[in-house]
């Protein structure tokens, strides 16, 4: 019985060393901008659409970055700053996120990351929305 416990101690403690850290990302979301981007299966048979759009539903906020989705439950605590805050921000891309997403082992895209907010800002603040990256769990036809 003792070495199952030793054993079992082992094995736990193996499984947390070789975790890897998960890190927190930002991404801006400038609602303001008014570049498009194809959606679609090619140049010839897609949508053309604004890039950057916002959804909002009974229980959640969808936000799209040209095909990627970023999904927000209403229930989630937003956090409000004071704009100077950006500076202290660092920003990730739509690119880099996907470069680090493809170095990991993980099936999910909300899986890579300890935490994803979009931020937005408007006039006198910055909105940090926690949202999960939904674009592999929604099957699109």
């Amino acid at each position: 019985m003792k070495n199952y416990t030793y054993l079992l101690m082992f094995m736990v403690s193996i499984n947390l060393f070789s975790q890897e850290k998960k890190e927190t990302v930002f991404l801006l979301f400038d609602s303001n901008n008014k570049e498009t981007c194809i959606i679609g299966e090619s140049i010839k048979h897609g949508t053309i659409v604004n890039k950057y759009r916002k959804e909002e539903g009974k229980n959640h906020i969808t936000f799209y970055i040209c095909e990627e989705i970023f999904v927000m439950d209403k229930k989630s605590k937003i956090d409000t700053c004071k704009i100077e805050s950006l500076k202290n921000i660092k920003f990730e891309t739509l690119k880099t996120l996907d470069d680090k997403r493809a170095k990991q082992v993980h099936v999910f895209k909300h899986s890579v990351f300890e935490k994803i907010f979009i931020v937005e800002k408007n006039k006198k603040n910055i909105i940090k929305y926690p949202v999960l990256w939904t674009t592999d769990l929604i099957q699109v036809n």
